[in-house]
């Protein structure tokens, strides 16, 4: 899987390059902090990666989150579902996060409940 930033590709023709490439290659594309910064919609729309990362700063705080704000990242994960992109919880630090992510609707999560970052050494087998 290769992880676009927001920031880094602003072109949707280098997108569309960079898509067809990854899909030679069998390598996934996933979008990086959607809804934060730029809104993505027309990358999203028009080159449509396999995952869709939904910013920590809308997965922070829902346990108490209003309800219209749940209502509203529910219906971008059913948007996002329906164009048949994985949309994925960014930044889950509690079983709580976790347990309304799932609620909601999400198919994946990551974040310091499942693992901290760690050296590359700590992956290396001898």
């Amino acid at each position: 899987m290769v992880e676009v930033h927001e920031s880094g590709v602003t072109s949707l023709d280098f997108l569309r390059g960079l898509r067809a490439v990854l899909d030679d290659l069998e390598i996934g594309l996933a979008y990086d902090d959607f809804g934060a910064g730029q809104a993505r919609l027309m990358e999203l729309i028009e080159v449509p990666p396999d995952v869709l990362k939904f910013d920590v700063q809308l997965i922070q705080g829902l346990p108490a989150a209003s309800a219209a704000r749940r209502t509203a990242i529910a219906s971008l994960i059913r948007m996002v579902q329906d164009l048949h992109v994985t949309p994925l919880a960014e930044g889950v630090e509690t079983e709580e996060e976790a347990a309304i992510c799932r609620e909601m609707g999400f198919d994946l999560a990551q974040g310091y409940l499942f693992g901290h970052p760690q050296p590359a050494e700590h992956w290396i087998s001898n």
